[in-house]
């Protein structure tokens, strides 16, 4: 169990560290992007202008002052010009198979800490569970690592609970599946007792979602 804890404390720290890039332009003004290619005149990158938008620019090299790559930060930052980016303040529901904890049919609820963190809380046809969620971009339509509880069934009904990390894809819009491990925490009366359970199992979901 110790080493449990610690590799999911180590991957929660990974994945909440970025790494960006960025120009510093002769007027002082900073862009934080993800530079693709340079060659002797310009330096192409790219950033994230709303919750749908990839954009790809370009600077000149002569207007350039410094250029700084992998700048590690707690989140993905956009341009000043383009700061009223909504990102995360929206909540989400989740519904689908496995969603909610696990469940046979279930529903999860996001709700954001900042742009980048939020929180997840879930139920459905049977079980509960809950989650910290890691978004790639500053947008609640974004993919994202988690890390969730899952308790499978309740009462007489419960057959085992789980905690592990997992990815979750995020279409644009509507579609959302998920697999990652989980590691079994304990087991209950609705589990065969002739059935071996296994330490780490796979964990999977799929269904659609509502930004809210």
């Amino acid at each position: 169990m110790k080493q449990i804890i610690l590799f999911l404390t180590g991957l929660f720290l990974t994945i909440t560290a970025f790494s960006q890039d960025i120009i510093v332009k002769k007027d002082g003004k900073k862009i934080a992007c993800h530079i693709c290619r340079e060659d002797s005149v310009n330096i192409y990158f790219t950033f994230w202008l709303d919750d749908l938008n990839e954009v790809k620019s370009f600077i000149k090299k002569n207007d350039t002052k410094q250029v700084t790559y992998n700048v590690k930060a707690k989140k993905k930052a956009i341009p000043d010009s383009l700061a009223q980016s909504d990102g995360l303040i929206r909540k989400c529901l989740t519904i689908g198979i496995l969603e909610g904890g696990g469940s046979l049919v279930g529903m999860d609820l996001e709700v954001p800490f900042n742009k980048i963190i939020s929180l997840q809380f879930g139920a459905g046809l049977v079980g509960f569970g809950g989650g910290i969620d890691v978004h790639f971009r500053p947008t609640i339509r974004s993919s994202f690592f988690t890390i969730q509880y899952w308790h499978q069934g309740i009462g007489r009904s419960h057959t085992q609970s789980l905690i592990g990390p997992a990815f979750v894809f995020r279409a644009k819009k509507w579609f959302t599946a998920q697999l990652g491990l989980g590691y079994a925490l304990d087991k209950g009366p609705a589990l065969p007792e002739n059935f071996k359970q296994p330490q780490v199992m796979l964990t999977y979901a799929i269904g659609i979602y509502f930004p809210i």
